[in-house]
């Protein structure tokens, strides 16, 4: 008899969006490894080829850029012609953004949400159509922050872009239901990766101890919420959506 697994995730089709690092690497090389079949999509050509290096041989990876909606349309009919229809998606590309309020304007604005927010709504609309969507429905895992539950200075835009994929999540939950697709949201702590060694330099030196202390299990590591959205894609999750999941090392719990 086989060895039963409720993450396996054989035959299943998943895009996963900023593929090339952090979150979406691991989240890409965890999928893989549980069979899943996988289009990697990012604007890092050679952080793509990177990460395809650790998957399946059968795993496709196309660079796009997710804010031109025409450019992630087109790559989606490119490859379900090649992969077939999907089972869900990952939004994971995202960006970051440490600005005090001067400094916040509309053009700021725009170029977190359409990384950080648009690409999701344009996923969800695209993948949920039935030339692009499995017949028996589908799962979709959009990443938050903590910073969409907690007040936190200068991080006004990226705290908006945020907060703005919860409430994504929950309408799309209620709006999607009847097609059998879900949608959930995983609102990670402060994980270590490149992005967040990009933004350290814009704080004293104490910065990095007091936000670990803010974590009563420390800072996270990538593959925790990769085995997040893991579970969620998978049918282990079949009767869990609209659901916003913390995955803080205890940050919200304080």
């Amino acid at each position: 008899m086989s060895e039963f697994n409720p993450l396996n995730l054989s035959g299943k089709n998943f895009i996963i969006t900023g593929a090339a690092s952090g979150i979406g690497k691991a989240t890409a090389v965890l999928l893989s490894k549980l069979n899943a079949d996988l289009v990697l999509l990012d604007i890092n050509k050679k952080g793509l080829e990177e990460t395809l290096t650790l998957c399946k041989k059968t795993d496709l990876a196309l660079t796009v850029n997710l804010a031109d909606n025409q450019a992630l349309n087109k790559t989606i009919k490119e490859a379900t012609e090649i992969k077939g229809k999907f089972d869900g998606f990952a939004h994971i590309a995202g960006i970051p953004s440490i600005a005090p309020l001067k400094m916040v304007d509309n053009q700021l604005c725009e170029k977190i949400m359409e990384i950080n927010t648009f690409p999701a709504i344009e996923l969800a609309k695209t993948l949920s159509n039935k030339r692009f969507c499995k017949e028996d429905g589908a799962s979709f895992v959009l990443i938050s922050s903590v910073y969409a539950n907690v007040g936190s200075a200068a991080n006004v835009a990226y705290s908006m872009s945020k907060s703005a994929i919860q409430d994504i999540t929950k309408s799309l939950a209620i709006e999607l239901a009847p097609k059998n697709i879900r949608v959930n949201c995983i609102a990670p702590g402060f994980i270590k990766t490149k992005m967040g060694e990009n933004i350290s330099h814009f704080f004293n030196p104490e910065h990095d101890k007091i936000i670990e202390e803010l974590h009563p299990l420390g800072l996270g590591e990538a593959t925790d919420i990769a085995n997040g959205i893991a579970f969620l894609l998978s049918d282990a999750a079949k009767w869990i959506t609209g659901s916003i999941i913390n995955i803080d090392g205890g940050f919200c719990a304080k």
